[in-house]
């Protein structure tokens, strides 16, 4: 009669060590990715210093706590960083700097989203030229989204595609 069973399989054992083996074999244990990082730092609010991060996991989450002790000790902006390091740390490469999450996030600090621009234009009626997009958008764009608008080609737009296309160009 077996001693040891498999919760998984089903599979029975008659010694400890062969049940061992089945499992180590059979149904390895999965690596901690970085999804399951992201997902452990899902409601943290950051930045957050390493640190502070391990402090934030429960016990449960002990491999993914022993993974963040091992990343740099700097202060990190967002999980998707986290991550990123988790990845150099697992690689032992340096991601470059030109990540989408720092340039993008970087440029859409920056620049004017089409979004913005859409809820800007909420209520316009098209066909329109520049000068009825900037009369139109006056009263709630920011300085630099009215400079954006004077960038504008001196034509008619026919929708907020049109506007969207425009937007893309002068960015």
């Amino acid at each position: 009669m077996a001693q040891f069973t498999c919760e998984i399989c089903g599979a029975e054992f008659e010694q400890k060590s062969r049940y061992e083996q089945h499992m180590l074999t059979s149904h390895p244990k999965q690596a901690v990715s970085a999804a399951d990082i992201e997902k452990a730092l899902k409601g943290v609010e950051f930045p957050k210093k390493r640190s502070e991060l391990v402090d934030t996991l429960s016990d449960e989450e002990q491999e993914v706590r022993d993974i963040i002790q091992q990343l740099p000790d700097r202060e990190y902006r967002d999980a998707a960083e986290v991550a990123r390091a988790f990845g150099e740390l697992r690689t032992h490469e340096k991601a470059p700097d030109t990540q989408p999450s720092k340039t993008g996030g970087q440029r859409a600090m920056q620049a004017p989203s089409a979004a913005r621009f859409a809820s800007m234009f909420a209520g316009m009626r098209f066909p329109a030229n520049r000068e009825q997009l900037i009369d139109h958008a006056s009263s709630n764009a920011s300085d630099q989204e009215m400079q954006t608008l004077e960038k504008f080609g001196d034509h008619s737009y026919r929708s907020m595609a049109d506007v969207t296309k425009e937007l893309e160009k002068v960015e």
